[in-house]
């Protein structure tokens, strides 16, 4: 997540955190819609092209209830253009509307922060040995044992 974006999903009047109701895509743009913990409104619009920039901090504003606490998924049907959502705290039940296109790249973001918090750690890269040179031992061929040479027998 970049630091560029944590602004954007703090409410201007009360610093609290910014919960999102809704998120689409249009054209190049997508059109966050929700209140803050307080219930101060708010309609953001952010460009597509810095998506990995601002995607993390719109995955938690979906994950946090109108209480503050943490949701967790209780039903999701993904549609061709719109992905619903039904997440659930230990009061609340919320339903969040979000274009699919949004919910494969956070679906995918949540996936990776799961792994790294289970503590995997990718192994890193490792060179092969270097191939060996081309001998001539290597390409062994029998020879065929000839007895007597054939001679030439007409059909």
């Amino acid at each position: 997540m970049s630091d560029e974006y944590v602004d954007v999903f703090t409410c201007v009047k009360c610093r609290n955190p910014r919960i999102t109701k809704s998120a689409r895509v249009v054209k190049n743009n997508a059109i966050i819609i929700g209140k803050c913990l307080k219930g101060h409104p708010f309609n953001l619009k952010l460009p597509m092209e810095q998506e990995h920039k601002w995607i993390g901090h719109l995955r938690d504003s979906v994950y946090k209830c109108r209480c503050g606490m943490p949701l967790e998924e209780h039903k999701i049907k993904v549609g061709k253009k719109k992905t619903q959502l039904v997440l659930k705290c230990t009061k609340h039940k919320q339903v969040t509307m979000i274009d699919t296109l949004l919910w494969n790249t956070i679906s995918a973001d949540r996936e990776v922060q799961k792994t790294l918090e289970q503590g995997y750690k990718p192994e890193p890269y490792k060179v092969g040995k270097e191939p060996k040179k081309y001998e001539k031992d290597t390409a062994k061929t029998k020879k065929k044992e000839t007895t007597e040479p054939r001679k030439w027998q007409p059909y």
